[in-house]
């Protein structure tokens, strides 16, 4: 049996025990056995891991553990997580922490892949969100897969949404950057710019 192929039964039993204990501390570790978790769980690329943290992400434990789930969906190259992602963001009565994520998630998921209306209308409404982190996401999401459409929402933010986001830099910019990836460039991120001048 291949190696894709025992990817998408689950692996073998090592790997189901890793997985499990993966999860587990996804669900219940302390923050930073939760995260060191999540990352070494998106290197699991099959099915089975897929589901679980779906149904993690949609149920109602604590919204640390569903946003990250929804940080390791966003890295497992498997665009069929992308319409519970979706309707994370697109709930309004979901957690600021979860709704970030999950357009986070969207934005690297999806990356050459086909994004759907259904998909794409929610990460431009998420532009017009009230909390800056689903802006800030939002407009990453929008301008990684190049959604034209949201050109007008990116303009209205980059020109007056100085909203900072903690660890990361202001909505404004973040929607600057967008415009420019949208516009076919391939700009430094925004706290990368004062070494903007040295790159060749």
């Amino acid at each position: 049996m291949s190696g894709a192929d025992s990817g998408a039964v689950g692996g073998g039993p090592a790997r189901l025990v890793k997985r499990r204990r993966l999860l587990r501390a996804l669900r219940r570790g302390d923050e930073r056995a939760r995260w060191k978790a999540a990352k070494e769980l998106s290197s699991f690329d099959d099915e089975i891991t897929r589901k679980k943290l779906e149904r993690l992400l949609a149920s109602r434990r604590d919204d640390t553990a569903r946003a990250a789930a929804a940080y390791v969906l966003g890295f497992l190259c498997d665009p069929e997580a992308a319409d519970v992602l979706a309707a994370r963001l697109a709930d309004t009565g979901e957690s600021t922490e979860v709704r970030a994520y999950a357009a986070e998630a969207l934005g690297h998921l999806l990356q050459g892949a086909p994004v759907l209306a259904g998909v794409r209308t929610v990460i431009t409404a998420g532009l017009r969100d009230p909390a800056p982190a689903v802006r800030f996401w939002c407009a990453f999401a929008a301008g990684v897969l190049g959604l034209l459409e949201a050109r007008p929402q990116l303009t209205r933010l980059a020109g007056a949404d100085d909203a900072a986001v903690e660890g990361w830099w202001s909505v404004g910019e973040e929607a600057q950057w967008a415009l420019r990836v949208l516009a076919g460039e391939d700009p430094p991120l925004p706290s990368d710019r004062h070494n903007e001048t040295t790159v060749p």
